[in-house]
Formats: structure tokens, C-alpha cells, sequence
């Protein structure tokens, strides 16, 4: 019979079957590009297997773990707000500096590339993708790279300190984005699809997908650095970094998106 009072989460999957362990050491092929698409498609499937055992958790912890769902996209929406602001004083103001040239020119198309990916979030359902996770209590590892999360045998996890109550597609997205922030090429909508096949997720998941793994947080990122004046960078710093961070936020994936 399973408890109903627990340390913490990681107390928890103990007891379903999920070891804690130091380290994974590193495989060459892991490293390499060779069987890379064979090697993200298992560990999407251990991600779904890990979500097996996480979700629907219905005890209680001493020490509780975040509720993380929603957090990504409201973040998003309020960098959106700013920057839009900020566009609009620097055409009405002028620009001041490097810095805000470099914005006042590249500014407006992330801009709209950022909004954009926010209306296709919503048009995917995503009220009701909220609503579906938090009546099943679904649960994010949130740290899902290789070097965290493996099966062999068994699930085997190094670092719990990220668990949170979140949408499952969210770890997808985790995995998935990493890899395409380091320029890696890979059939994502085919990937993002076998994790909704793992999961039982509809179309609409993937659509979600998509679009986060679209929005320039990147770009975004740097430039909230900038406005908070965060790290002592030159303006020809915070220009390197944002180009950095362009090439990092590559192409878009809305042109993936089925359209009903």
C-alpha cells in the first residue's frame, strides 16, 4: 500500500521505482551527431516513462516542490510588453547609443516573430492543455538532458531540484529547445510527434510545441540583461551577445504547424 505523507518528491519516486544516482557518464556518441535522432527519440520516451510515475501525485510533502505551470508563457508576454514599449520610445526619443541602434534595427522583428508565437500558444489550445494538467497533477523533471535523466533498467536521475507541477509537454520543450539552441539539425516536428504518441497528447500539444521552441527567448534574455543594466558588458558586449543569441534562437517552426 503507498504512503500518503513523503519527505519529498524524490522520497516519492523512490518508492515507484526511480533511483537517485551521482553522475551519467558521458558517451562519445552522445557527444557526436552520430545517432543523434535515435538517441533524442528514447530519451523523450524515458521522459514519457518518468511522467508515468510522477503524475497524479495526490499525498503530501513535507518540503513541496513549485508549481511551475504557466510561468514560461507569462514571462514571455511580459518581455513582449517591454520591448514594445521600448520600440516605441526609441522611435518617438531617438536612440541612444549602440545598443539601442542595434534594437531600433532588429527590435521589431523579433518583436513580431515573439507575438506571433504567443497567438499560435493560444490558437493551440492552451487554456484547455492547462486545464487537462492540472486535473491529471502532471509533473515536470524539468532537467531532461542526457547527462540527468537515463534508463537502464530503471529510471535513473542525478539532480531533483527542478521537479514541478507543469504541463508535460513542457519537458519536451526542454530537451528539444537545448538541442536547437546548439545548432543541432534535427526532424523536430517527427520528434515532437512520437512524444505525443508516447504521452497520448492530440495535435494541439505539438502545436504548442512548436511554438514555444519558435519564441525568441534568447534574444529576449539578453535584452532584459541590457534594460536591468544585470552584468558589467561593454555596448559592444551586449551587441556580441545579442547576435549570439540570434543565431542561437534560429529559425522559427510556426511554418511546422498544422492549420485547421
Amino acid at each position: 500500500m503507498k504512503r500518503f505523507f513523503y519527505e519529498n518528491f524524490q522520497e516519492y519516486l523512490k518508492e515507484n521505482g526511480v533511483r537517485k544516482i551521482d553522475f551519467i557518464l558521458k558517451d562519445n556518441e552522445c557527444l557526436s551527431m552520430k545517432g543523434m535522432e535515435q538517441r533524442v527519440n528514447k530519451q523523450l520516451e524515458v521522459i514519457s516513462q518518468f511522467h508515468q510515475k510522477s503524475c497524479g501525485f495526490n499525498g503530501c510533502l513535507k518540503y513541496r516542490i513549485n508549481n511551475d505551470t504557466c510561468k514560461l508563457i507569462e514571462e514571455c508576454k511580459i518581455h513582449i510588453k517591454r520591448l514594445k514599449k521600448d520600440l516605441q520610445k526609441i522611435k518617438e526619443s531617438g536612440c541612444n547609443g549602440k545598443v539601442e541602434q542595434f534594437i531600433d534595427e532588429y527590435g521589431p522583428i523579433y518583436l513580431e516573430r515573439a507575438e506571433e508565437c504567443i497567438r499560435s500558444i493560444y490558437n493551440s489550445n492552451y487554456i484547455k492543455l492547462i486545464s487537462r494538467s492540472m486535473d491529471k497533477v502532471e509533473i515536470c523533471l524539468t532537467d531532461v538532458g542526457f547527462d540527468n535523466l537515463q534508463y537502464d533498467n530503471e529510471i535513473k536521475i542525478v539532480n531533483f531540484y527542478d521537479i514541478a507541477y507543469n504541463m508535460v509537454e513542457m519537458d519536451a520543450y526542454y530537451l528539444l529547445s537545448k538541442l536547437k539552441r546548439k545548432g543541432i539539425k534535427l526532424d523536430w516536428k517527427e520528434h515532437i510527434n512520437k512524444f505525443c504518441g508516447f504521452e497520448g497528447l492530440t495535435e494541439s500539444s505539438g502545436n504548442f510545441i512548436l511554438a514555444l521552441m519558435s519564441y525568441p527567448h534568447e534574444f529576449m534574455k539578453v535584452y532584459e540583461k541590457y534594460k536591468k543594466n544585470k552584468k558589467n558588458w561593454s555596448e559592444d558586449d551586449y551587441i556580441r551577445k545579442l547576435r549570439k543569441a540570434i543565431g542561437e534562437d534560429g529559425e522559427s517552426l510556426l511554418n511546422l504547424i498544422d492549420v485547421n
